[in-house]
């Protein structure tokens, strides 16, 4: 699938822009912000949708403007030409193809359209390998994650994360069973356990004397430690209670101070409780009242004096109306004034501008001459007609004739194409017929031999696997049944368990995970060994010798001769297989004597199939190889074929075009010629003649409108300066300018009535506001005396004489009220959360003792309190020991149940014991098939992302490994062969890496056509032979995998080794 165009009608930056992506790869280059990343989004938001508003960098709606969205123009190996459209506010988002239906639009669900068009790949998968940047390029978490980890660590194997996954679980089965430190796990458990009972068992003593004198000591201490709680209580009491006198004795002494100086205080009398708060605002208002009197005063004497020093002249009010009147016109006529200056100057660039017109248009053309011209609609339609025939037929010719050179250019590249591609396919045959050992000459057929060959000898080793466990297990219930005498009974049946449940669960559990027979019987072999060593030590201390016993005869025969038809079935499908099979078929003939077949037989023959397998797929790869060339081979003839005929057709229809503009030009000049103009003038100067002279005319209509005006504006001009002289004669200042200055003389006339006017306002505003102070003077007074009355009131109330005793009284109830307010909040102090009775006896030790006496008590009363406390504790202390003896004492009953327990603890732990043998040695055969699968089969997207990176990094590292069961990516460094993690490469390094996983990553997940892949910006920091390196890579994939490619970056330097290593590739700019 290749995209053709992609229009934009809005989105991000971008909006009404269309892109020809019509070649095998497209160079897109611009400046920073020029929209590179925008193209980016747009592919992936049309492919895959857009983002939701929580990600508004993502969804990029429209900054100027336009739907948000587009379509893309594709082409399709199965389904043709197609147009892909999606808008967000159509169709809910959703996808709208056209063209598998002829025009009729199909609105497909996102999975429908990435089933039809991506291979169904995900929006995540083709943003990680087909739309990526340099954030993506970087991120190898992404080509680690679910839907990309399986092709490049598991591609090899089936189901191999889910025995990575069974082998972590198994390890986390056995953590939970036995630790070596733990302590929670079960195993640990019962370890601890019977140390436990083998101590409690060892400490039980039985004397009857030790029991009594511990009941009489017990009996005698809890006697003390009651009456030493009775005591207790009492001692913290009268502690707490001298502690507290110590701290109020400051207090109490305030307060005997506060009754003192209250006792000395006289009686306030009459007051009310307000009284001073009503003589602070008295006092405050009388203030005011008589500081606002002497402002009134004051006021009026100023008034007074400016009224007397105004002189008003009524005449020059009189004039004000006529004044008005001829301002409104003298800004009119200094108006006309000024538009007269401007129209003469206008008059004056108009007469320039006609007469460089004329000149322009030639030497004949006057004033005169142009009055009578008018150019005519007709002859600019017909200028115009032959100036769009000749741009046509212009740029045809030119259309035609780079046609025919680029189709040129792709012949001779489309020929080279070809003999390389047959070069190529003869060589690779040549290599194929060296190395074919192999009886199928198709990939096919050479697939069903290797399938029917690994099912035969899958199924011998399974019926030689099945044969010795049997084996095994009757050697395993022999041994039990004649065990040796040296341990004990549940140490013998632990070991026989042990035996034969590791040898049955591994080998059924190496099957389950899909190992080869090899491998199972591996874990039969050595399940009941491993078993044993496994267990812990205080098993296998339990577990006792057994003799060996040997199968029946006639089994063992029958089992033979089964397994030696099986061998045979191997050896046929070899032959089936292989040329030459003799050697290969060596391991799976019967043993001498009917016997059974043995471990060295069974690792023979698992190695021949492990280096089949090898050259079986090295072998389907030279086929598949063998094909890609031939089909490659035939594509770039038939194309060849397709530019020869091509080139024909441009031909013809470059030299059509050179014809018709040949004919286009002979008729230009005729007409030319009929109208009086030079035939040498091209379209577009013949347009610019008549318009110059159109514009000349235009410069002379308005000449003559200017003229008019002037000798309008003359005549009121006139009549305005005879009305100002009349009016200014009733000032001499105005009288003198009115002939030179009209409007000046006018503005001094007008200065004067308004300083008359304003002296008349003032004289009346002067007057007002001397009656208005007169009369808040009188008002102030009348205030000032219902004052003082108010204040003789209260006086004689309060039995003062005068404002000074009033004051007097006012301060000694204020003393009054404060030492009240003190005493009141001590004595709240000093009764906190006492009774009455507390408080008597406070205020008694208060009085009884001074500050250091009081401190003496405390000490002596807290030193009290703690030698009973640590008395207390010691009879506690006592108490438990004698408590605990007792007890020891009357556990002469407990032996019997903890022989019990002891009996059932052994039995969970030999049961744990053999689960835990099962785990370790199915752990021991996952991890031996997992380093065996790390260096046989390594998936072969690896292989192929090895032959990039080799390329890319110019053969310095040959190939990349991933651990089994490690997100990690490993290198080997062809000078020395080291294995480097990808973790410590620099950056551009380890972006050349990631780059070739991703590319191989991409030819994996395509199931039916080669998807377009766009890049933005990836080799920043590639230096020059990196780049060099990278381009050809690409140039490789574009022509042998047949990918469109589509590059955006910033630097130009960048898109000239690119263009110069993809000389076929299509070069655009944006910004």
């Amino acid at each position: 699938m290749k995209i053709r165009s992609a229009t934009i009608d809005g989105f991000g930056k971008l909006s009404g822009i269309t892109l020809d992506l019509d070649a095998d790869a497209v160079i897109l280059e611009g400046p920073n912000e020029a929209g590179k990343s925008t193209v980016l989004g747009f592919v992936r938001a049309m492919l895959h949708g857009f983002a939701t508003r929580a990600n508004m960098p993502e969804r990029q709606e429209p900054v100027y403007g336009g739907r948000h969205g587009g379509r893309l123009a594709l082409v399709s190996e199965r389904h043709g030409e197609l147009v892909l459209e999606r808008y967000a506010a159509s169709a809910g988002g959703k996808p709208v193809l056209r063209g598998r239906r002829g025009d009729e639009p199909e609105i497909l669900e996102q999975r429908e359209l990435e089933r039809l068009l991506l291979g169904g790949l995900t929006g995540k998968v083709y943003r990680q390998l087909f739309a990526v940047g340099l954030s993506e390029l970087r991120d190898l978490g992404a080509v680690q994650g679910e839907e990309l980890g399986r092709f490049l660590y598991h591609a090899g194997m089936a189901d191999g994360r889910r025995l990575a996954e069974a082998e972590r679980a198994i390890r986390e089965a056995m953590d939970k069973l036995y630790k070596p430190r733990g302590t929670t796990q079960p195993m640990n458990r019962r370890l601890a356990e019977l140390e436990r009972i083998e101590r409690d068992l060892r400490a039980l003593p039985d004397p009857i004397a030790r029991y009594n004198e511990a009941s009489e000591a017990l009996e005698r201490t809890e006697a003390e430690l009651r009456a030493l709680d009775a005591r207790l209580p009492e001692l913290a009491a009268r502690r707490d209670e001298a502690a507290r006198a110590l701290n109020m004795r400051a207090k109490w002494l305030r307060l005997r101070e506060l009754d003192a100086r209250r006792a000395a205080l006289p009686d306030p009398g009459r007051l009310p409780a307000d009284a001073e708060t009503k003589w602070r605002m008295w006092t405050a208002e009388r203030n005011r009242l008589e500081r606002e009197r002497l402002r009134l005063e004051a006021a009026l004497r100023e008034v007074r004096a400016e009224r007397d020093r105004l002189v008003v002249r009524d005449d020059l009010l009189k004039l004000e109306p006529e004044l008005e009147r001829l301002l409104q016109s003298a800004e009119a006529m200094r108006a006309l004034e000024q538009s007269c200056a401007e129209w003469r100057a206008e008059r004056r660039l108009e007469e320039e501008r006609m007469n460089a017109l004329l000149d322009s248009a030639g030497a004949e053309w006057t004033a005169e001459r142009l009055r009578g011209f008018a150019a005519g609609v007709a002859e600019r339609d017909r200028i115009r007609a032959f100036r769009a025939e000749l741009g046509e037929a212009e740029r045809e010719a030119a259309r035609c004739a780079e046609a025919e050179r680029q189709i040129g250019e792709q012949e001779r590249e489309a020929a080279a194409e070809v003999a390389a591609a047959e070069a190529a396919a003869g060589a690779e045959s040549v290599r194929d017929e060296a190395d074919d050992h192999f009886v199928p000459q198709t990939a096919d057929a050479l697939l069903r031999a290797w399938e029917h060959f690994e099912d035969a000898c899958r199924t011998w080793e399974m019926e030689a696997v099945r044969v010795m466990g049997e084996q095994r297990a009757r050697s395993s219930r022999t041994a039990s049944r004649q065990g040796g005498a040296g341990g004990s009974g549940v140490a013998a049946a632990l070991a026989a368990a042990l035996g034969a449940a590791g040898f049955a669960a591994a080998y059924a559990g190496a099957n389950a995970a899909g190992f080869d027979g090899a491998a199972a019987w591996a874990a039969g072999a050595v399940g009941a060994g491993l078993a044993a060593l496994a267990a812990p030590p205080l098993v296998r201390r339990g577990i006792g010798r057994g003799r060996a016993g040997g199968p029946q005869a006639g089994e063992a025969l029958a089992a033979a001769r089964q397994a030696a038809a099986y061998g045979q079935r191997a050896a046929d499908a070899l032959g089936a297989l292989l040329k030459r099979p003799r050697e290969a078929a060596e391991p799976f003939a019967p043993p001498a004597h009917g016997a059974l077949p043995g471990e060295a037989q069974l690792a023979a023959a698992a190695a021949v199939r492990s280096r089949l397998q090898r050259a079986v797929q090295a072998r389907l790869d030279a086929l598949r190889e063998r094909g890609l060339a031939a089909e490659r081979a035939l594509e770039h003839a038939r194309r060849l074929e397709r530019i020869r005929a091509l080139r024909a057709e441009r031909r013809t229809a470059a030299a059509a075009a050179a014809a018709r503009l040949d004919a286009l030009r002979a008729s230009w000049r005729s007409w030319l010629e009929s109208c009086g103009l030079p035939g040498g003038l091209s379209p577009e100067a013949a347009l610019e003649t008549l318009d110059r002279l159109e514009m000349a005319a235009g410069h002379l209509a308005a000449m003559d409108r200017l003229d008019a005006k002037l000798s309008e504006a003359d005549g009121r001009l006139r009549a305005h300066r005879a009305a100002v002289r009349a009016l200014c004669a009733a000032d001499d200042a105005a009288a003198r300018l009115a002939d030179d200055g009209p409007a000046a003389a006018l503005e001094l006339l007008r200065a004067a009535i308004r300083r008359e006017a304003e002296a008349a306002a003032a004289a009346a505003a002067l007057k007002a506001r001397m009656k208005e102070l007169g009369l808040q003077i009188r008002e102030t007074d009348a205030l000032l005396a219902g004052h003082s009355d108010t204040a003789r009131a209260w006086f004689e109330a309060a039995g003062a004489a005068d404002e000074q005793a009033y004051e007097r009284l006012l301060a000694d109830a204020r003393e009054a009220r404060q030492l009240d307010e003190e005493r009141i909040r001590i004595e709240v102090e000093l009764s906190s959360g006492l009774s009455e009775e507390d408080r008597e006896r406070m205020e008694s030790l208060l009085e009884r003792h001074d500050e250091d006496a009081l401190r003496g008590f405390v000490e002596q009363t807290a030193e009290a309190c703690r030698a009973a406390e640590d008395e207390r504790t010691r009879l506690l202390e006592r108490r438990g020991r004698l408590s605990e003896t007792l007890e020891r004492l009357l556990a002469e009953d407990m032996r019997r149940p903890l022989l019990d327990e002891r009996e059932a603890v052994m039995a969970q732990l030999a049961d744990e014991a053999e689960r835990f043998a099962e785990l370790a040695v199915m752990q021991a055969l996952i991890r031996r098939t997992r380093e065996t699968f790390e260096r046989e089969r390594q998936p072969a997207v690896l292989r192929r992302a090895s032959a990039y990176a080799e390329a890319l990094t110019n053969g310095r590292y040959v190939r990349i490994a991933a651990p089994f069961g490690r997100s990690s990516i490993e290198l080997e460094s062809a000078e020395d062969g080291r294995i480097i993690d990808a973790a410590f490469l620099s950056r551009g390094a380890a972006e050349q890496i990631y780059l070739a996983i991703r590319l191989a990553l991409a030819d994996e997940v395509e199931t039916e056509e080669p998807l377009p892949m766009l890049l933005d910006d990836l080799f920043v920091n590639f230096d020059d032979a990196r780049l060099d390196a990278a381009a050809g890579l690409l140039t490789r994939i574009v022509r042998e995998r047949r990918r469109q490619l589509i590059f955006l970056t910033c630097h130009a330097h960048t898109a000239e080794r690119l263009a110069g290593r993809m000389p076929f590739a299509k070069r655009l700019r944006l910004g």
